[in-house]
């Protein structure tokens, strides 16, 4: 049979989409193609936290299929994605009690387990935090973080042993269309590659495709960050994830070093179009190549619930490129105006959370099915009228990630 289903991207989410279409018998459907090895993008750049605590249902539901489809990927297919189920800490000064007592009360309505913790019941489990830095805390036992790098690569063998086939090396230049319905892709060699379905699925690149479609999609590649420390006895493998949620922070158990980010308060962005083909080197902003101004800026806070900063130095600083919306919600669906054509992107820092519900969504949208969720606040044709390359909605972008919850 022809495969007619073709996946631009081999990222979290296009390998996700490969994963749930194999699950449904449609494997031998799939060709994904890429231009560079599989998750070498954003993906492999992410600090990988699987966060279910959010007031948002249908998020939830997009990050419980992630949580139940690591569960498969090591029962059935043997895959090991390098899951901690570490549990999560939200902590803060009483400014924050009503916000985290409203946050206790969806998750459980949502059947998410969560609890108020003592300080000394914190103190137990994160002995690096200060507690005269926080008042309040609130403890999610079901959240974790993974290697992403090894979900996405558990995600692409699972697909290819279902049927799926992988094409790298592959330069896109068009998605091609007729009469109102999608016909497969143009490659910069000039080979056409006939499908039915076509998922737009090239993470900060998306736009280099859909816009010349008149489908601008809502969205620009926002620099995210984060530093790891050096080795240090007082951080343990077992500890939780925490966020700080006045000061927009989180921190993260790394291989005996704690892994830590921050929002900071005017964060780099580009254009998609000033974004290389391979990441390697990639500098967002020249005059903080290295994300030290953004680190000083956020020092004295951070100093507060993490003391151990001003004497542990830092071993590894990651960046790469996330996609944020101006609205905080993916962009993930099928397009109104080109049959056929159907976009998944716009992860706003939560791709690895949410790889497995849009996979299964755009499953669902493929196969003609009525949605898991309710998916009209994901629609990528929402902002039709957008530029995505103008400053102004560039910034609109950033500002985005500077005032996004740590959840």
């Amino acid at each position: 049979m022809q495969r007619d289903i073709l996946i631009i991207g081999c990222g979290i989410f296009g390998a996700a989409i490969a994963w749930t279409m194999g699950r449904r018998g449609l494997g031998h459907r799939v060709l994904i193609v890429d231009r560079q090895p599989p998750a070498s993008g954003a993906t492999s750049r992410a600090a990988g936290l699987v966060t279910q605590v959010r007031s948002d249902p249908t998020l939830q539901s997009l990050a419980g299929e992630t949580l139940a489809a690591m569960d498969v990927l090591k029962g059935h297919f043997g895959e090991d994605v390098g899951c901690h189920h570490a549990g999560a800490l939200h902590v803060g000064p009483l400014t924050q009690q009503e916000a985290l007592t409203s946050m206790l009360a969806v998750c459980t309505a949502a059947g998410i387990p969560g609890q108020w913790q003592d300080k000394a019941q914190v103190l137990a489990q994160s002995p690096w935090l200060n507690p005269e830095a926080f008042d309040i805390a609130a403890f999610f036992p079901g959240e974790c973080f993974v290697d992403p790098y090894l979900l996405a690569s558990a995600y692409l063998r699972g697909a290819r042993q279902m049927g799926a086939r992988l094409q790298l090396d592959t330069r896109v230049a068009h998605i091609t269309h007729h009469a109102g319905a999608v016909t497969g892709v143009a490659l910069e060699d000039g080979t056409v590659l006939p499908a039915r379905k076509v998922v737009n699925a090239a993470g900060a690149w998306s736009n280099l495709l859909s816009f010349e479609l008149g489908l601008p999609l809502p969205m620009a590649p926002v620099r995210s960050q984060y530093w790891i420390t050096e080795r240090s006895p007082e951080f343990s493998p077992g500890d939780p994830i925490v966020f700080m949620t006045d000061i927009r922070a989180y921190a993260r158990p790394e291989v005996g070093a704690l892994l830590f980010g921050i929002r900071e308060n005017a964060p780099a962005v580009a254009a998609p179009r000033e974004l290389p083909e391979n990441l390697q080197g990639f500098v967002f902003d020249a005059a903080d190549p290295d994300g030290w101004g953004n680190l000083a800026e956020a020092f004295e806070p951070l100093s507060r619930y993490f003391p151990a900063i001003e004497r542990i130095g830092i071993a590894h600083y990651i960046t790469g490129p996330s996609n944020y919306t101006p609205d905080g919600q993916p962009i993930v669906g099928a397009c109104a105006a080109i049959e056929g054509l159907l976009v998944a992107t716009g992860c706003n820092g939560s791709g690895i959370t949410y790889s497995a519900g849009v996979g299964r969504l755009i499953t669902e949208l493929i196969c003609g099915e009525t949605p898991f969720v309710d998916a009209s606040r994901l629609d990528p044709s929402r902002a039709l009228q957008v530029d995505p390359f103008s400053p102004a909605f560039l910034q609109s972008c950033a500002h985005a990630r500077a005032t996004k919850s740590t959840g």
